[in-house]
């Protein structure tokens, strides 16, 4: 069984490669609630409600980590050394 950070980093990376290929940056991270919830059906096990739950929490993670990631790499970026 895979864990529920596993699954983040999954769909993280899904959302990654989108952006990479040209997608825009809003419209892939709307996609990471859908494949949230599609990653939670597939691999994890539980009543209906739960997998609705633990699919929302893995998008929502996933978009988190990814405009923090984002943020951070962007104020590096401007930083300037002395």
């Amino acid at each position: 069984m895979l864990d529920i950070g596993m699954l983040i980093v999954l769909v993280y990376s899904i959302i990654e490669t989108l952006e990479k290929f040209g997608i825009n940056r809003k419209f892939a991270h709307l996609l990471a609630i859908p494949l949230g919830l599609i990653c939670s059906f597939i691999f994890l096990q539980g009543s209906l409600r739960e997998l609705i739950i633990q699919g929302l929490l893995i998008g929502l993670g996933s978009i988190g980590t990814c405009n923090t990631s984002c943020d951070i790499v962007d104020w590096i970026k401007t930083k300037k050394i002395k």
